[in-house]
């Protein structure tokens, strides 16, 4: 269809698009300071451009056409993208209605059964990860599709402003959602209790009290990330959870702490477990331990938004600093302002510190603190990072062996960081000194969170080094001693894959394109297993190798690429414009994924060969090797 073909059909649908707006429908099509005015986002408060009336007069609208959709984009006086209404589909009505911040596409309406009425809702880009579904045609979201923990803090924090138990509810699991996370059935059980219970809660409070003030404003959010792994307390799966979750809120010049509680995974969305201990009774609250951690969380901020303001006047105006900082932070633009932003940041940090009132909250801030410099360091943005850690560490005598390991092992990490990218650095007496420091901290520190890992990056050492019996026996230690760590399941695939020579290897697994593949029906060819990942350079400079291979030997052998993408849609961008012929499994969760953890998987490339018969011949395997090895085995 030529251009201007397209240019007649697209002023068809705009007046359809405007009646189903509930507007008159117009003889000619719409200038651009009418198609402004007259569409606007169906969820509130998005934060998308909306030009004065003096520069929307200045905006253009013209016809476009996006793969095989036709639609219509008005733009503003300088080029810049403000609006794109397409058809999709063909029926000649507008189905996407698109809006952009600095020309990037933050929001979209989405009428995905054609009917005229959009039921999809998404933020994108800057703007987050939400997209909602309207599932009885009243305009209010009534599932998430997506949402991430941040995003669902954020929403409880509306829910509580609107006193809306509608909106509180969806920001929970079904029970379709539960029967798949992966728990126990008993657990599943407790998780509906405790669910149909907190909707109850909410939905009293809202009906005697003011829960928030409808100033506040979600300006923060913190929590313990963590993996519970499958096969240990009755799990299908590996769950991935948040625990004592805290929301900052901002009501005028103060500041406030909800701890909003535990959080887990199902799909691409998060959901709440339990009523939030902000909205808890001091007598019912749970809040001095975690739901999935058992870890101590700050303020329990119960009773109300009473209980819930007991923030000094110091730290509310820190707080206030800290956000700005983080602002500040997001838009640096120099390494010279990214140290100084740093610095001033760890500054403040230290301050709150020192202004908390309970080891609880001091803790809060210490593992802030310990966390936010070791970053900055180990990114190149504050080299003098270590020194702030060496000077916290020095003064820690007080805390509790928790918050004590927990800043040593960030010292420790950061400290390698620096001295590896030292000019002069003598490598192999870095990397003796870090597996020194690794063991000592174990030893001095055994019951600390961060001692699964220590031990963790003492087995890749060991096998990096070529001594699988010492990965494997660090490996093994992990699961025994630390089976409900995060480390477990990559631990326990690591020793797995470190002694499957000569062992059978079965991977099952969806592929890109959404197939099952099972590796056992593959038998009777030479298969290579190839671990790669868009971000990955050299392996995906492999898949080059590997197609080369598969000319050569045609059908004699099978590649099997297993990729480790958190964004299928990455993988499949490589695959479909290099035109890669074989199947690529992918399983969500990226390098932390089920298809990364079965094998330990802790860096691509990674290649094994399994032989006609189906066991594995070699593990580890490098692309320039590869040729030599297949020689002898395809015969």
């Amino acid at each position: 269809m030529k251009f201007p073909a397209v240019k007649r059909h697209l002023y068809h649908l705009l007046p359809l698009a405007l009646a189903v707006c509930g507007t008159c429908q117009l003889a000619a099509a719409p200038t651009a300071l009418e198609t402004l005015e007259r569409f606007k986002p169906i969820q509130p408060n998005v934060d998308y451009d909306q030009p004065t009336a003096a520069q929307a007069a200045q905006a253009k609208i013209e016809s476009i056409r996006i793969g095989d959709a036709v639609g219509y984009e008005v733009t503003s006086a300088n080029g810049q993208t403000l609006r794109q209404f397409m058809d999709t589909n063909g029926d000649q009505s507008v189905d996407r209605w698109s809006y952009f911040k600095s020309g990037v596409e933050v929001y979209r309406d989405i009428d995905r059964d054609f009917n005229g009425r959009a039921e999809n809702f998404r933020w994108l880009g800057p703007a987050g990860a939400r997209w909602g579904v309207d599932i009885n045609d009243d305009r209010k979201i009534d599932t998430w599709k997506i949402i991430s923990a941040q995003e669902v803090s954020r929403e409880f924090v509306e829910a509580a402003k609107a006193r809306d138990s509608d909106r509180f509810a969806h920001l929970f699991a079904t029970d379709e959602e539960l029967a798949r996370s992966g728990f126990s059935a008993e657990q599943i059980e407790s998780m509906k209790k405790l669910r149909d219970g907190a909707v109850q809660a909410f939905a009293r409070a809202a009906s005697q009290r003011i829960i928030l003030p409808v100033a506040a404003e979600w300006v923060h959010f913190s929590g313990v990330y963590g993996v519970l792994p499958e096969g240990t307390a009755g799990r299908t799966r590996d769950v991935f959870v948040y625990d004592n979750v805290i929301a900052i809120v901002e009501d005028g010049a103060s500041h406030r702490q909800l701890v909003v509680g535990a959080m887990l995974e199902v799909g691409k969305a998060w959901r709440l477990v339990q009523l939030p201990p902000a909205l808890q009774s001091p007598e019912d609250s749970v809040a001095a331990s975690g739901y999935f951690f058992n870890s101590p969380v700050v303020n329990s901020g119960g009773g109300g938004t009473e209980a819930m303001a007991g923030v000094s006047e110091a730290t509310q105006k820190l707080l206030g600093q800290l956000e700005q900082i983080d602002r500040d932070l997001a838009q640096a633009a120099t390494p010279a302002r990214l140290v100084e932003l740093n610095r001033d940041r760890a500054g403040v940090l230290t301050d709150l510190i020192s202004a908390s009132t309970s080891s609880g909250e001091r803790s809060q801030w210490v593992r802030q603190f310990s966390d936010a410099v070791s970053a900055a360091v180990q990114s190149g943005e504050f080299p003098e990072g270590v020194q702030r850690l060496r000077a916290l560490a020095g003064a820690s005598a007080g805390y509790s062996a928790d918050d004590r390991a927990y800043v040593q092992f960030r010292l420790l990490t950061a400290g390698y960081s620096v001295a590896l990218s030292a000019p002069d650095a003598d490598f192999d007496k870095v990397q003796q000194k870090w597996l020194s420091d690794l063991s000592g901290f174990v030893n001095q520190y055994p019951k600390s969170i961060d001692a699964p890992e220590a031990l963790f990056q003492l087995g890749i050492a060991e096998e990096f080094a070529g001594n699988q019996a010492g990965a494997v026996k660090y490996y093994e230690e992990i699961v025994q001693r630390y089976p409900e760590s995060s480390n477990a399941a990559k631990a326990e695939g690591a020793k797995r894959r470190l002694e499957l020579e000569g062992r059978p290897l079965v991977l099952v697994a969806k592929t890109l394109d959404g197939k099952t593949l099972d590796t056992r029906t593959l038998e009777g060819r030479v298969v290579v297993v190839h671990y790669w990942a868009s971000w990955s350079e050299p392996s995906v400079r492999d898949m080059s190798v590997l197609r080369d291979l598969q000319v050569k030997y045609g059908s004699r052998i099978a590649l099997v690429g297993v990729n480790v993408d958190g964004d299928a849609a990455s993988a499949t961008a490589v695959v479909r414009q290099n035109r890669y012929a074989w199947s690529h499994m992918w399983s969500k969760g990226g390098m932390e994924g089920q298809l990364a953890n079965q094998l330990g998987v802790v860096s691509v490339p990674m290649m094994i060969v399994v032989d006609a018969s189906g066991e594995v011949v070699e593990t580890g395997v490098h692309s320039a090797e590869l040729g030599a090895i297949l020689t002898e085995l395809v015969k």
